[in-house]
């Protein structure tokens, strides 16, 4: 878990399709207010974890923590194969 790392909305870019609420397994999202994706816990976020960003079609999450820099293997459950995360 992390307190310098987590994720941040765009909301002018955001088209709440959900893919963020669904895609989250570890309780950063508010799921009583999706698929409108609402941070309530962002402490739960495993540092370096894409997930959620990596599927957004508008790219609209970022992350504070975020250098830029590749993060490596996030050791998250999430099931995002791709790079930066897991």
């Amino acid at each position: 878990m992390s307190r310098n790392w987590y994720p941040v909305i765009d909301y002018k870019r955001c088209i709440e399709c959900g893919i963020c609420t669904d895609k989250c397994k570890h309780g950063v999202y508010n799921l009583e207010k999706a698929p409108i994706p609402a941070v309530i816990t962002p402490e739960n976020c495993i540092q370096g974890c894409r997930g959620c960003g990596n599927l957004c079609p508008t790219e609209a999450i970022n992350y504070v923590g975020d250098n830029g820099e590749g993060s490596g293997n996030c050791d998250c459950s999430c099931g995002d194969d791709s790079e930066g995360c897991c």
